[in-house]
């Protein structure tokens, strides 16, 4: 797909628990996987990982300025931090699960993998929010 009409896809994804700098790469293997696909616009929050490191900031300041930021999205992606060649997971996340219930509320799109994400860009996403 080479339009620029695309979905902006937001990136849900463990941070706080586990290793952060394994979620992180994580995160920013995914957006680049699809980006390179592209078929959806990915939004990296974890990219605040790296201001977070020059500019430190309370855990709060970056919940709040992803809560806000949400209702720009058309649908958000949640996952693991999945790392099979280090064999690392990280499941839990109570921020990642907390934007997913902001999303819901929104009645905007949540998927948990990048297939049914595809599926339903392929159906013609901006008909079927």
């Amino acid at each position: 797909m080479t339009s620029t009409k695309r979905p902006y896809v937001y990136i849900a994804s463990p941070y706080t628990r586990g290793d952060v700098a394994m979620n992180t790469h994580f995160q920013c293997k995914i957006f680049d996987r699809l980006l390179s696909d592209g078929k959806v616009w990915p939004i990296a929050p974890l990219w605040s990982h790296f201001q977070h490191t020059v500019f430190p900031r309370a855990y709060k300041d970056w919940i709040e300025y992803d809560q806000a930021m949400l209702p720009l999205y058309d649908a958000c992606l949640r996952l693991n931090a999945e790392l099979s060649e280090y064999k690392y997971i990280q499941e839990e996340s109570s921020g990642a699960d907390g934007e997913v219930e902001t999303f819901n509320r929104l009645g905007k799109p949540v998927f948990y993998d990048v297939d049914s994400l595809y599926s339903w860009v392929a159906k013609g996403w901006a008909n079927v929010r």
